[in-house]
């Protein structure tokens, strides 16, 4: 089980009476000044519903004035008497027309701005969260990176951070429709509250029936994102090991397994397709017995008949404000596994190495040396490297040796500062690794290993790693590592296009890219990981002969191969004492 799968299953269920306030406590960690843009936008989507009641209210007026001439008196606008007693109200048929076009004009303007702001900021959320999310996976500790499956950070970043934008627009709707149903239940108190009643038993019906759906919401919006993360994580690892799958002939198993899962993925939306016909069904099915109900007591209301039909049309408008309130509840609910992803994600610690200042270093003078070092990783027991006391001198070269399992990769990540000892201390120059600038540590720093990450894009672009190095220096290190050649064999040379993979390579090209890129920008420490276990012996003899030519540069070398380890000025042999004094 995956760290997304344990967050989300670790929250407790929220009382449907309580969603919103969860979501809006949700945004407001996620979403900056959440409050002020909130609420210019439901403003606007209430005054566009009060147009509408205004506009509703005057057209029925307009209907029974249609066949009558001269001034309007006020017992022709429904409403007024009633609620202004004995004014004589008056208007022209020209004003109370001028009046109708104007709000329904109004209405029109006001929905067409609340769209172009609510778009504007929906994506611009959706374009800081990506960007957020992005930032945090940079900045997460390297061991805790490792916790993390590619494909579902993939999925979070590129499909999950959506959800932010949507509970936020829901959130918005929301506000909206409860502010115009508040407009339009004043309204209707004024016009007839007998109907207003009316009204307001059926809302609290429909809040009732809808709400038997919110557990069925929730689970379906879990669902939903497992089974995406399921389909993300075949295709990721089905263009990952392409070359695997076709050597070994799977490819109709993989297309049984992505049918299968992109199956579970079409059925859970089309669940979400039929839970929102069957609420829209339970909606309209309840609007239509509360206007039955009126239609049939209307002899018995209390009600001036132009009164009760402004009303009930304003209930009628009204319900689907009353349908749109209780389904952005249930989106709210179906949206909670995403946002719980996303909120999983960005609560995650940042690296301290990134965020705490240190001592700057511009070189290397003296020497690395590891005091006592323990390392043990997350979740296990046995340490990986127990007790290590040794120097790194600066200048010179080193060989680490060691049988697999030894602690040679953590060695070198200890000294790249991607995990920091559990016990002991790393000095540079006698001052304490932890305490030095991460940043212009790294920058003395390179790192070659025995799986070269190629990216997308050109030979060249490889080499440069998206690192501001110059042409030359980037022909140079491919001399170095005695790439050249092959490379200018490529039909457009350094201009050839490689895929993340570059399943046209050999191993021993893509180790050789692997070490321009390492040697691009000149480091004064290079460090070699098995860099070199896929070149024949002649080309890794020439590689290494190459590298030795400067004499100011630090070179920390991994290598099962004997032939490397002689190389090498200075030898540290991993291997446990029982196991050396046997083969001494």
């Amino acid at each position: 089980m995956n760290r997304f799968r344990k967050r989300a299953s670790a929250k407790p269920t929220t009382a449907y009476n309580l969603i919103v306030a969860a979501r809006f406590r949700e945004l407001r960690q996620l979403v900056p000044a959440l409050r002020l843009k909130m609420t210019v936008m439901i403003i606007l989507g209430i005054l566009t519903g009060l147009s509408e009641m205004i506009g509703i209210t005057l057209l029925v007026s307009l209907v029974f004035l249609l066949g009558q001439q001269g001034p309007v008196t006020g017992s022709a606008i429904a409403w007024l008497p009633a609620f202004f007693g004995n004014i004589d109200f008056s208007l022209s048929k020209p004003i109370l027309v001028g009046i109708l076009i104007g709000s329904i004009l109004l209405r029109i303007f006001l929905g067409c701005v609340n769209s172009l702001i609510a778009s504007a900021i929906n994506h611009r959320i959706s374009d800081r969260m990506r960007e957020r999310l992005y930032a945090k996976v940079l900045a997460i500790p390297f061991q805790r990176f490792q916790d993390y499956e590619r494909s579902d950070l993939i999925n979070v970043i590129a499909t999950e951070s959506y959800a932010v934008s949507s509970a936020h627009a829901s959130l918005v709707r929301l506000g909206v429709n409860f502010g115009t149903i508040v407009i339009f239940g004043i309204g209707m108190v004024v016009m007839a509250w007998p109907i207003a009643l009316l009204g307001l038993a059926f809302g609290f019906i429909h809040n009732f029936a809808l709400g038997f759906f919110a557990g069925a919401y929730r689970r379906l919006g879990a669902s939903a994102v497992a089974a995406v993360e399921a389909l993300t994580q075949l295709s990721w690892t089905t263009l990952q090991t392409a070359k695997a799958v076709k050597s070994f002939g799977l490819e109709k198993r993989h297309q049984q397994l992505f049918e299968a899962l992109s199956r579970e993925v079409g059925q859970t939306w089309r669940r979400s397709d039929w839970m929102g016909a069957t609420t829209s069904l339970v909606s309209e099915i309840l609007t239509f017995g509360v206007i039955l109900t009126i239609i049939l007591s209307s002899e018995f209301l209390p009600v001036d008949f132009k009164a009760a039909l402004s009303a009930t049309i304003l209930l009628y408008r009204l319900q689907p404000h009353i349908k749109g309130f209780d389904s952005q509840i249930l989106s709210l609910y179906e949206m909670e596994a995403s946002l719980q992803k996303v909120l999983g994600l960005l609560s995650e610690k940042d690296d301290i190495k990134q965020t705490s200042p240190g001592e700057k270093v511009s070189r290397l003078a003296e020497a690395i040396v590891f005091r006592d070092v323990s390392f043990t990783y997350e979740h296990t027991n046995t340490p990986a490297v127990h007790r290590l006391s040794f120097s790194i001198r600066a200048g010179e070269t080193t060989a680490l040796t060691g049988p697999s399992g030894s602690g040679k990769t953590t060695i070198l990540n200890m000294i790249l500062d991607l995990n920091r000892p559990t016990q002991g201390m790393i000095t540079v120059d006698g001052r304490d690794l932890a305490t030095i600038d991460h940043s212009s540590w790294l920058q003395l720093l390179s790192v070659s290993g025995q799986d070269v990450e190629l990216m997308e894009g050109t030979v060249f672009d490889n080499i440069r790693f998206r690192r501001d190095i110059s042409e030359e220096d980037i022909r140079w290190a491919a001399d170095v590592a005695c790439a050249t050649e092959f490379i200018e064999n490529l039909p457009d040379g350094f201009d050839e296009w490689l895929g993340d993979e570059a399943i046209r390579l050999s191993g021993g090209q893509r180790q050789r890219i692997g070490l321009a890129r390492a040697l691009a920008g000149r480091p004064q420490i290079l460090i070699l990981d098995e860099a070199t276990s896929a070149l024949d012996e002649s080309t890794e003899m020439q590689v290494f002969s190459a590298m030795k030519e400067d004499p100011g540069r630090t070179l920390i070398v991994v290598s099962h191969r004997p032939a490397v380890a002689r190389l090498m000025k200075n030898r540290i042999d991993l291997r446990p004492p029982a196991a050396t004094s046997k083969l001494g």
